[in-house]
């Protein structure tokens, strides 16, 4: 046994399996477990690497900046898998009408079912193409049509798909007509395709002022209340008061002696941290509800989210440094 599969021993089923899966989504003839070993090494690796560094030029805790690139990493091998095993998904759930149509058309025409399949396993339907002469060179070897067929959808991760195979297998078990089966089920399949896209086209506007107010208008009413703040701050700082009268004024707040908590001076600093906080999860969760609304799947908006990140916090400190400019030139001429 090798080194990476006896790490990959240590590792719950359930996550050896879901890498499993997505490598059979995607065509990766490597084995489960001994991926899976070779991404812990190299995600403990890379985190050692990171920890290290974290700790000698940043002075930041290695065992949090160790956890967290190690999962940054896993978690990012398989979202890379997800997404490109759901990208193919969707291309064969647009082409599913057509390839249905084209295998009825050739019953029709005299051919048997695998001659048919394998007639309709043309280059532009991608990996379905694949699929079906996998399945027709399986039913003329003598495999169980039913069962040849149902192994499609254990290699495409679509659920249409999936649907789709399985209402065919139904039909082919009960005796019915193939030809009308695929005729019916391709028309259903156009039907249910053009009504996803005009949903799209319904939504659009609803993604659009998400992005716009994450991206736009958050960043400009963060970056003027920190200028804000910071003018306010700058022009109370110039008060001379006492720290025994400072203290004096907060011990009269009626709901800081209730609670009996200090008080807190807000700076200029303080606002700008905050902000950017506050803007970096505005963009994650807005890239999310956008993904959801647009696609059905939020995993579909986090590749909006380094986008949305970058963009929303470019323009808060192109704000403050804009409209700090602005005011300090005003302030010389005043």
């Amino acid at each position: 046994m090798s080194i990476y599969k006896r790490i990959a021993e240590f590792v719950p089923l359930n996550i050896t399996k879901a890498f499993q899966r997505e490598l059979g989504y995607v065509g990766i003839g490597v084995g489960g477990k001994k991926f899976v070993g070779f991404i812990v090494i190299f995600g403990v690796g890379m985190a050692l690497a990171v920890a290290i560094n974290a700790w000698l030029f940043l002075d930041f805790s290695p065992i949090i900046a160790f956890i967290a690139t190690f999962v940054v990493i896993i978690g990012g091998i398989y979202f890379l898998l997800s997404q490109t095993a759901e990208k193919e998904g969707k291309f064969v759930e647009q082409i599913l009408p057509d390839v249905f149509e084209l295998i009825s058309s050739s019953v029709k025409a005299g051919l048997t079912t695998e001659r048919a399949l394998f007639a309709a396993a043309r280059p532009e339907f991608g990996v379905l193409s694949k699929e079906l002469k996998n399945a027709s060179r399986e039913i003329m070897s003598g495999k169980r049509m039913e069962n040849a067929l149902m192994e499609i959808p254990l290699r495409i991760k679509s659920k249409v798909l999936e649907r789709g195979i399985w209402l065919l297998v139904q039909g082919i078990k009960s005796g019915g007509e193939v030809a009308g089966l695929l005729l019916q089920l391709g028309s259903d399949l156009r039907e249910e395709n053009a009504m996803k896209e005009e949903i799209a086209a319904n939504v659009s506007m609803y993604v659009i002022l998400i992005f716009a107010a994450a991206l736009i208008g958050a960043p400009l009413l963060f970056g003027i209340s920190s200028v804000i703040v910071g003018i306010m701050v700058e022009q109370t700082g110039n008060i001379s008061i006492s720290p025994q009268q400072m203290e004096d004024y907060s011990s009269r707040s009626q709901v800081g002696r209730f609670m009996g908590l200090p008080t807190v001076n807000i700076t200029e600093s303080f606002i700008v941290g905050f902000s950017s906080i506050a803007l970096i999860v505005t963009a994650v969760f807005a890239s999310l509800t956008t993904g959801a609304m647009s696609a059905g799947s939020e995993k579909d908006g986090v590749k909006y989210i380094p986008i949305m990140v970058i963009g929303a916090l470019v323009i808060f400190f192109a704000v403050r440094m804009v409209l700090g400019g602005l005011l300090s030139g005003m302030a010389g001429m005043l």
